[in-house]
């Protein structure tokens, strides 16, 4: 390992550390992770095959309130440099990593509990002092950490590896075990999928995961051919809710606005430039999520343009900015729509402020929000684009990891500035408009995402059964008949819809995806000593 190669290990790392935290330009995803890593060893087409493969596995792996899950940036990073460095299979390499998101995802819980908390305290204290800069300080000062969280097991990977100790290690391991996790990672994919489907769990729309499923498994068509399949399936079905609803004559009741700005003499007005600033800084938004009030200083950072402009004296300003740093938590790029409701109220209230009732609008915007934004961004939009990119980066193109990190960011910057606008337009009577638009988009979403995961079982999973069930003599010759080709025959694909479904069930048991994944390990290593299972 150079210098150089080193040296930008480190830096990648970091930011996909800081990504990891945020969870905002989705650089901690296995897709652009395993590519940054691949670029800083000199073999890209390597780090995209394996970002691609491991994104495919963590596909259901989303942070939902404080549930954290494996972290899957650690496992990619470990991959790339046992698959570069350590001269290891990507098959194997992935197989040794893959466990590694269980150390990460301690790492993370050990950082946010308790190093990022006490920065957040620093933080308050200083409030209390007057002192509202550290506000921002803190803000930033846990990106550090977050950092050094990635970059530090990463360095100490690429110098056992780039030493050949590990690779010297690894020799003594038995084929059955390396060429079994090869195996296995043909089929690990399955739990990503499976994921999906609990965290949806829409049973009437099993119908389009088969057809999306059918579809690949007995046509030539591309992913990315499903996936406008399945866009063409979402809009006929929403096309259909919107004519039953009208045939219905359902009425809709307006609700009072919670705040009738006309009623209220606005002194200082919010501008447009205001509300930029706060768009700006909620690109960095996540980066100081902690364990104990979680989003309150990414919040009160966001506001604090906005309160410095509303509240002119000292004493109301560290008022209002104590206010904003006790505790919440929301989907990350839904906060927008809180933040812009809870500028509007603010604007209009100003002198006769009620510092109770803003954490109760908080709250109580908040819970609803949330329940929207975490199943439709984290469980829908981000896995189909992430599937559909991981589905072109297989082969080594690197269109796939570069598309997915446009594509997400252009979702995510349209999802912050018209949440943001609109909010703060509406008011908090933003929540009534959404409760009644966003069921039926969600659904149409679904139908998109059931039609794009059934094709991925179909092409993705990859399960070999060479064991020879029986053979015959036909003239002077002998053919063999395997286990393989009889299901062929039966129904192609047959194998990896079953593992899907079984996986499924395990997760609606309330058995652990991990435990799933070193299950699926330990299956495809027996499987291949016996001989039932091949490369």
């Amino acid at each position: 390992m150079s210098l150089t190669q080193a040296l930008l290990i480190f830096l990648f790392a970091s930011i996909c550390g800081i990504g990891s935290a945020s969870e905002e330009f989705q650089t901690h995803r296995p897709l652009v992770t395993a590519t940054l890593i691949g670029i800083a060893l000199g073999d890209i087409k390597t780090g995209v095959i394996i970002g691609a493969q491991v994104e495919l596995i963590a596909l259901g792996w989303m942070t939902i309130g404080v549930a954290t899950p494996p972290d899957s940036t650690l496992s990619s990073i470990v991959a790339v440099i046992l698959c570069v460095l350590g001269k290891q299979s990507i098959g194997v390499a992935i197989g040794i990593a893959i466990p590694l998101a269980v150390v990460g995802q301690m790492l993370f819980i050990l950082q946010k509990g308790t190093i990022d908390v006490g920065i957040m305290h620093w933080a308050e204290k200083g409030v209390d002092k007057g002192e509202l800069w550290k506000v921002t300080a803190a803000h930033f000062i846990t990106a550090i950490p977050s950092a050094l969280r990635m970059a530090i097991p990463a360095m100490l990977v690429a110098l056992f590896a780039d030493a050949n100790i590990l690779n010297s290690i690894l020799n003594y391991v038995p084929e059955a075990i390396t060429k079994g996790l090869q195996v296995s990672s043909g089929f690990l994919v399955v739990v990503g999928y499976a994921m999906i489907l609990r965290i949806l769990n829409v049973k009437e729309m099993i119908a389009f995961f088969l057809m999306g499923f059918l579809v690949m498994t007995f046509s030539q068509m591309t992913l990315v051919g499903l996936t406008f399949m399945g866009i063409s399936l979402a809009l006929i079905y929403l096309q259909i809710s919107n004519m039953i609803e009208k045939a219905s004559n359902k009425t809709r009741t307006k609700r009072e606005q919670f705040i009738e700005n006309e009623e209220n003499i606005i002194k200082v007005k919010v501008t447009k430039k205001d509300l930029m600033r706060v768009f700006w800084r909620s690109q960095f938004y996540q980066i100081s999520w902690n364990y104990e009030r979680l989003q309150n200083l990414c919040y009160c950072y966001c506001m604090m343009p906005i309160l410095k402009k509303l509240y002119r004296t000292k004493e109301e300003l560290q008022k209002a900015v104590k206010v904003h740093l006790e505790y919440f938590n929301c989907q990350p790029f839904i906060s927008n729509v809180i933040l812009g409701a809870n500028i509007a109220v603010e604007e209009s209230m100003q002198e006769k402020v009620d510092q109770s009732g803003i954490v109760q609008i908080k709250i109580a915007l908040a819970g609803p929000l949330a329940g929207i934004g975490d199943p439709i961004i984290w469980g829908i939009i981000r896995p189909v684009i992430a599937a559909v990119c991981a589905g072109i980066s297989l082969s080594g193109n690197v269109a796939g990891p570069i598309l997915f990190f446009i594509m997400i960011n252009i979702v995510r910057l349209i999802i912050r500035y018209n949440g943001l606008m609109i909010a703060y337009r509406e008011g908090t009577s933003i929540i009534n408009k959404l409760k009644g638009a966003v069921p039926k988009y969600r659904s149409a979403l679904v139908v998109l995402t059931y039609t794009v995961i059934g094709g991925l079982v179909a092409k993705w999973t990859i399960i070999k059964v060479p064991f020879v069930l029986y053979t015959l003599t036909q003239g002077s010759s002998l053919t063999s008949y395997t286990i393989q080709e009889q299901l062929d025959n039966i129904m192609p694909n047959i194998l990896p819809l079953m593992l899907t479904f079984l996986i499924y069930w395990l997760l609606q048991k309330k058995v652990s995806p991990l435990i799933c994944m070193v299950g699926l390990m330990i299956f495809g290593v027996i499987g291949y000593s016996i001989g039932i299972l091949g490369i």
